[in-house]
């Protein structure tokens, strides 16, 4: 697969979803859209519908989202004042919130699609995982990772087919193919006796992972975000810390990433593409202002106060929140440079 190409598939997608959480959010309570855009750059496609314009950039990274009381239209005579109920500002406290906190939340809502589809798709037929000493299957040179395909002449799907076969065959040569880094082996073995269980065996321990069903998907699905998203928010916990080094990646380092993914196919690619999305929901919920998580702490202190913040003073947190942004996207370019040996 191209790098860029798959670098595009992986990122964009997942800036696009995270703008599209706020849209539909504002959407249902009522906040006006001025623009939801599908990439960056110049305009190569426009189209307004209702309030809202909808266009399609030149760059298919991500998106953007305009809301009232909170961006400034193309058209600056679209703005609605601050009084309009339109406006962002003019909504309930926890409609500012829900608006907010969609954007990530529906990062994590697209890992859990993603693991569902990759643990839907991803199917391992019976394999070797280890093989007993002096068993039937060592005499005949079985190795782990050999995808065992039929036996005594049956086509195998299951182990659970490979163990009533043999149960049929206790001493007795039967004919059972495998296939080992893409060559296919004709072999012959004779399952041996196993007194303690009274059945006989071929003597490998073996791993397998079926289709899973549409539930079993989604389930394996959350668990997987879960998992995942507590081990980052447990490395993230270490860093402030100072209990392990900061390790972040940037542009670069998700580049690379990226692109050692998709030498390594399609599939892992997806996985990649569903751990890329949890990072970027739970980095837009730290609560560093100008991201979605600044402006959770921002709107929870008005709640505390009583009353937003004065415009001034939250131009000072915002300039503060992407001072900060921008000095930790130098340090993770230092630290893509320092991993490739550029510095």
């Amino acid at each position: 697969m191209n790098l860029l190409l798959a670098f595009v598939l992986v990122l964009g997608p997942t800036i696009f979803v995270h703008e599209l959480g706020h849209f539909l959010a504002a959407k249902a309570v009522g906040v006006k859209v001025y623009e939801f855009a599908l990439g960056f750059g110049p305009a190569v496609w426009k189209r307004r519908r209702k309030d809202t314009l909808y266009s399609l950039r030149i760059l298919p990274f991500g998106g953007f989202v305009k809301l009232a009381g909170m961006d400034i239209p193309e058209d600056e005579d679209e703005i609605i004042p601050d009084e309009d109920e339109g406006s962002f500002n003019q909504k309930s406290l926890w409609q500012r919130l829900a608006v907010i906190a969609a954007g990530p939340i529906m990062n994590l809502v697209l890992a859990v699609l993603l693991f569902a589809l990759y643990m839907g798709l991803v199917i391992i037929p019976p394999t070797v995982q280890f093989v007993e000493p002096g068993s039937p299957a060592a005499e005949i040179g079985l190795l782990p990772g050999d995808v065992v395909t039929e036996v005594a002449g049956e086509k195998i799907t299951s182990i659970g087919e490979i163990n009533r076969i043999v149960a049929l065959y206790s001493g007795e040569e039967i004919p059972i193919t495998i296939v080992r880094e893409d060559k296919t082996l004709r072999l012959t073995i004779t399952p041996k006796l196993d007194p303690e269980l009274n059945r006989a065996r071929l003597g490998v321990g073996m791993v397998e992972k079926p289709r899973q069903s549409l539930g079993e998907a989604l389930y394996t699905g959350l668990r997987q975000t879960y998992f995942v998203s507590r081990d980052i928010v447990v490395s993230i916990v270490r860093m402030v810390t100072g209990r392990i080094e900061p390790d972040i990646a940037g542009p670069i380092g998700i580049f690379q990433i990226v692109g050692e993914s998709a030498n390594r196919g399609v599939m892992f690619v997806l996985f990649m593409a569903a751990v890329l999305s949890i990072n970027l929901g739970l980095f837009n919920f730290l609560p560093i202002p100008v991201l979605d998580g600044g402006w959770l702490v921002m709107l929870l202190w008005e709640a505390v106060r009583g009353r937003p913040l004065e415009p001034e003073q939250k131009g000072l947190v915002q300039f503060i929140g992407l001072a900060f942004l921008l000095l930790l996207m130098l340090f993770a370019t230092y630290k893509d440079l320092a991993r490739l040996r550029i510095l």
